[in-house]
């Protein structure tokens, strides 16, 4: 069992298992990474179906009965770590039962990876802020950044019984598939935009105003957008409008 300390818990249920690699997809071409790959219930699955299975543990020994699985599977490669600290590159795709405990922050990166195509168990809660539109009550910095770069569902909800030890929160495995079209973010947009949402439920002019007295941006950029906008709490801002307005303002400091 694994130690409570590192937040994981094991999804031991082989149907939802199995599920969980058909909602993949996979082929012998695609390279998966697993988070938490713990016990490698969930590895010898996607290794039987993918071409190459990077299997990240932050557990020394569960990393240690993974190298000793890969002796059986050779196309599964075992990373001992914390995943966003070693950053392994190189996958297509993502399966996983991450610890809950770094769901915001693994999302982020991934997301920054580019993935073509994600089925995680979340934190029911969580991954409704994944899906959650403008102006919803979920809607946050994640769901945002998530609304740009994927088209994500909630698959099904996964019963606590389905875990050892169970956790004390609903999970759900959701899915995340990249858009045909994905715009480059600035880095200084995504900056910008969490800060919007540390104020989420102030309209945009106040937030505007705030951060040109702090000298973070001009003084005159509310004059220059449409009251439209600027009227808008930023939780009803959509990912279309917080692109836009970055836009306008690269391109009103190059002016």
């Amino acid at each position: 069992m694994r130690r409570r300390v590192l937040g994981q818990h094991f999804l031991n249920d082989p149907k939802i298992l199995d599920r969980m690699v058909e909602y993949a997809k996979l082929s012998r071409l695609d390279v998966v990474l697993e988070v938490g790959a713990g016990n490698g219930i969930l590895t010898r699955r996607l290794a039987e179906m993918a071409g190459k299975v990077i299997a990240v543990e932050v557990d020394k020994a569960f990393a240690e009965d993974l190298r000793r699985l890969s002796k059986t599977y050779s196309n599964v490669e075992v990373l001992f770590g914390d995943v966003l600290q070693i950053r392994p590159t190189g996958f297509n795709k993502v399966v996983s039962n991450p610890p809950y405990s770094i769901s915001s922050r693994l999302i982020e990166w991934l997301i920054d990876q580019l993935p073509e195509l994600m089925i995680l168990t979340l934190q029911r809660e969580f991954a409704s802020k994944l899906i959650a539109a403008p102006g919803s009550p979920r809607y946050i910095y994640i769901s945002a950044i998530s609304r740009i770069f994927y088209e994500a569902q909630i698959l099904e909800i996964v019963p606590r019984a389905a875990f050892s030890p169970p956790p004390k929160v609903n999970s759900a495995i959701i899915m995340m598939r990249r858009r045909s079209e994905v715009p480059r973010l600035e880095d200084s947009w995504k900056l910008l935009w969490k800060k919007f949402f540390t104020r989420r439920r102030q309209v945009l002019r106040h937030v505007l105003r705030d951060l040109s007295r702090d000298g973070e941006l001009p003084t005159s950029l509310v004059k220059s957008l449409p009251e439209k906008l600027i009227s808008k709490r930023i939780f009803q801002l959509s990912p279309g409008e917080l692109l836009d307005l970055c836009s306008f303002l690269s391109s009103w400091k190059e002016a």
